[in-house]
Formats: structure tokens, C-alpha cells, sequence
């Protein structure tokens, strides 16, 4: 091998890269603003709006509610001519569930000292 080729031709050691005063450095990104909660719910009525008007169009009607007792959105899919319900998203057999498990919730458990 011919040691010539990988040898370097100075022995003096390499000068460290300096900084420029004028060199300038890039912007950092700023994080995208966290909406409000207000601007969330305009947002979410708009696209509840959309989705609406979307399944009307096919001959559906979409509502949403919270239940009353377990504070979970619900969302029903209705025929617009009957109005009979197609599907509902928690379906009633969870959302008695649920109003079962927090009717239950702690009880199992001995809370004294």
C-alpha cells in the first residue's frame, strides 16, 4: 500500500472554523397559536354544520347532544323521513354502561382510615 496517497502534506494541526460577526442567524419558528376555546367551538359548529347539511343532502338528519347523566357527546344518525334512528354513536347499550360504572364507581372500594 502505498502509504504517499493517505498521508496529509502538512504536519500542522487544522485551524479551528471562527464565527463572522456577520454571519446571521435563522429565525427561530415560532409554535402556531393555540386557539381559543371559543374559536374551537366555532369550529366544531362549522363542521357539524357541514356534516349536517351533507347527510341531509343523502336524505339524514345528525344530531348531537350530551347525555345528561354520563356528560358524553352522542351522536345520532336519523332517517330525515321517519326519523328513525339509524345509528347512534355511543350506542345506548354503553351509555347504559357507562351510567352503570359511575352509578358503581367506588363502591368496591374501602375508603376509610
Amino acid at each position: 500500500m502505498d502509504t504517499q496517497a493517505v498521508s496529509p502534506k502538512s504536519s500542522a494541526p487544522a485551524s479551528e472554523p471562527v464565527a463572522k460577526p456577520a454571519t446571521s442567524v435563522a429565525p427561530t419558528p415560532r409554535a402556531p397559536a393555540v386557539p381559543s376555546q371559543g374559536e374551537l367551538r366555532e369550529r366544531m359548529a362549522a363542521v357539524a354544520q357541514q356534516m349536517r347539511d351533507y347527510l341531509r343532502s343523502n336524505g339524514r338528519d345528525l344530531e348531537f347532544r350530551v347525555d345528561a347523566d354520563t356528560h358524553d357527546m352522542v351522536i345520532t344518525v336519523r332517517e330525515a323521513a321517519s326519523g328513525k334512528v339509524i345509528r347512534q354513536i355511543p350506542n345506548e347499550e354503553a351509555l347504559q354502561m357507562r351510567r352503570y360504572l359511575d352509578e358503581w364507581s367506588g363502591t368496591f372500594l374501602d375508603v376509610t382510615t
